[in-house]
Order: structure tokens, then C-alpha cells, then sequence
């Protein structure tokens, strides 16, 4: 039985941005303020990375000294917001506030080993063989396992055993991967068409990130449920 109807969750994370907007505007505010420093600079850092790729000095690119404080100011705020938005989700409107900061080093620590986890096993491999497709493949096998992501924020320990079904684990993967991308690359491709500013793109990713939050606890609630009835 398909427990992640897909257009069911679509519609329902749009009912909940429409609902909840002004209260995720308001648990944005610490962690963009927190994450400014570094998206100040991030053209110069997309200058050096465009040097690194052309195989340039990377002297030709200065950047400023504190780069490594705002590279760990953004994370933070990442996991800050990402916490919040989940606990927004499944936990309501009372169990988050504008100043909600997450001071549980255990959570933080949590939080970064599976991130670090996700990327260790998706990119290493497609290093060793060159194969890009892989990443894809390991993504699919591995996505139940970001569910703990919503685990961690509402300080449950994480499961490794889902025991999806091959089409509720395929809407999973789609919901979280496949159409948040073919999304930024529609819209890419319009702006760039029409000749727009770069922004307009940004602004897309924004809504993508905020909107992959919202599908990934309506899932974690529907498997939850369903785990439950079972």
C-alpha cells in the first residue's frame, strides 16, 4: 500500500506554507540573520570556485579571513531552521518561537554526523567509479534514512528500519530529490531564457529548500501514522 501519495503531500505542503507563513517567516529571521556574513560573500566564493574549476592560482581570489566563522555561523543556522521547520510541522505552532535558538550540543552533533553521513556515502562512491548515476542509486537506497533528520529535531533516537514499501520509498525519493530538481532546472532554464537576474533563481531555491522541509515531516507524520495503525 502507497503510504506517500504524492500529490496528496504536494497539496497539503502548500496548505500548511499558506496556513503557517507569517510563524516560518518568523522562525527564518535568527537563522538568516546568523547566515548574513556568509551570503555577503558568497559571490566572491562562486568567483573561486569558477577559478578552481578553469584551473586558475587560487591566489587570483582573496577571500575574508573570517570565512571559516561564517561558514560555521551558516551551518548552524541551517540546522537551526531545518530543526525548527520540522518541529513546526509535526509539533504545531507552540513548540517554536522567532528566537529559538538550539543550544542541545547533542542535537547539533546529531544533526551534522547524518548530514555528513548522507554526503560520505553518496558522493565517495561516484569518486571511486566516475559513474554519476550512482549518486542517484545510493540516494534512493539510503532516502528512509533521512527521515531521522525530523527524528533528531524532535529528540527521538533514530531509526535505521522503515520498512517502506518499493512505491512509498520511490514518492520519498521523487518528493525530496527528483522534483525539487527538475523544478530548479525548469525555472533555471526559463529565467536564463528571458534573460532575468540570477535572484529569480534564488529566490526558487529558497522556496525549493523551505518546501523540501515541509514534504519530509508530512512524510515522516504519514509513515509515523501508518506505523502506528499497523
Amino acid at each position: 500500500m502507497n503510504i506517500l501519495p504524492i500529490n496528496k503531500i504536494i497539496l497539503a505542503s502548500f496548505a500548511f506554507a499558506l496556513t503557517h507563513w507569517k510563524k516560518i517567516v518568523e522562525i527564518s529571521i535568527l537563522p538568516v540573520a546568523i547566515s548574513l556574513p556568509l551570503l555577503l560573500i558568497l559571490p566572491q566564493m562562486f568567483e573561486l570556485m569558477d577559478v578552481v574549476f578553469q584551473g586558475g592560482e587560487l591566489t587570483e581570489v582573496v577571500l575574508p579571513d573570517n570565512t571559516p566563522v561564517y561558514l560555521l555561523l551558516f551551518f548552524y543556522g541551517y540546522i537551526m531552521l531545518s530543526v525548527n521547520m520540522y518541529r513546526l510541522v509535526v509539533l504545531g505552532e507552540q513548540a517554536v518561537s522567532a528566537m529559538s535558538p538550539i543550544f542541545d550540543i547533542r542535537q547539533i552533533f546529531r544533526f551534522i554526523g547524518l548530514t555528513l553521513f548522507i554526503g560520505f556515502v553518496t558522493t565517495v562512491p561516484v569518486m571511486l567509479t566516475g559513474i554519476g548515476f550512482l549518486q542517484l542509486v545510493i540516494y534512493f537506497l539510503i532516502m528512509p534514512i533521512t527521515l531521522n533528520f525530523v527524528r533528531i529535531a524532535l529528540h527521538q533516537p533514530s531509526n535505521y528500519k522503515w520498512q517502506l514499501n518499493f512505491v512509498s520509498q520511490a514518492n520519498l525519493f521523487l518528493l525530496q530529490a527528483i522534483i525539487p530538481a527538475l523544478i530548479g532546472m525548469i525555472f533555471t532554464a526559463l529565467f536564463s531564457a528571458l534573460g532575468l537576474s540570477d535572484v529569480f533563481g534564488w529566490i526558487v531555491k529558497t522556496v525549493l529548500f523551505y518546501w523540501s522541509l515541509v514534504n519530509l515531516a508530512l512524510c515522516y507524520q504519514l509513515i509515523q501514522k501508518a506505523n502506528t495503525s499497523a
